[in-house]
């Protein structure tokens, strides 16, 4: 067990989820991605970048454990900002999912998450999203009827229904259609689409 490479990670999750709860705490959380967030996201992902290249691979569960192997990928899957090198790990951790390496539920979520930015349809049905009536759902997912045994595959629930959420909560856009105008602005602004 490396311990240092796991405090690391630790500490950088930590960071993260520290950060989190006080944007939250004061509602800025929920109004765009907030500078002060991707600023974290970007550190962490540029400090997870070296500690792969010193380790000599991604953090496995039995480099590490499993709660810091979590750290490490909830970083690659904040690291929004970053396509590049969000694309880069998925193949890296699809191949050690398929070796119980690294747990499989925040692959699939990894996988889903690239195709949600570029606009395509997810596999395992882990990103959700605004519609026009400000309703969180699922977005579109490939191959519907086969959904629950891929994501049984995955060590994910199987998902009954598509709607997250009903039209309460902690927050909702007070304008959908520019809410999603502005995140579209932002996928191609990052790389994710393309300008076209």
């Amino acid at each position: 067990m490396n311990e240092k490479l796991k405090e690391e990670l630790l500490h950088l999750i930590r960071e993260d989820e520290a950060t989190r709860e006080v944007l939250a705490s004061t509602g800025e959380l929920f109004h765009g991605y907030h500078p002060a967030m991707e600023k974290v996201h970007l550190r962490n992902a540029d400090k997870l970048k070296k500690l792969i290249e010193d380790n000599k691979g991604f953090p496995t569960i039995d480099q590490v454990g499993e709660d810091a192997c979590v750290a490490a990928l909830r970083i690659v899957l904040h690291a929004i900002s970053l396509p590049d090198f969000m694309r880069a790990q998925e193949q890296v951790l699809v191949d050690l999912a398929k070796q119980n390496k690294v747990p499989k539920s925040y692959v699939a979520i990894l996988v889903d998450r690239i195709r949600f930015y570029e606009g395509r349809k997810q596999i395992y049905a882990t990103n959700a999203d605004w519609d026009e009536n400000g309703i969180l759902r699922i977005t579109e997912v490939e191959d519907p009827e086969q959904l629950n045994q891929r994501r049984h595959q995955m060590g994910l629930t199987p998902l009954e229904s598509l709607v997250v959420t009903p039209q309460d909560g902690e927050y909702h856009p007070p304008d959908p259609a520019k809410r999603h105008q502005e995140f579209l602005e932002w996928t191609r602004k990052t790389g994710w689409r393309s300008l076209t």
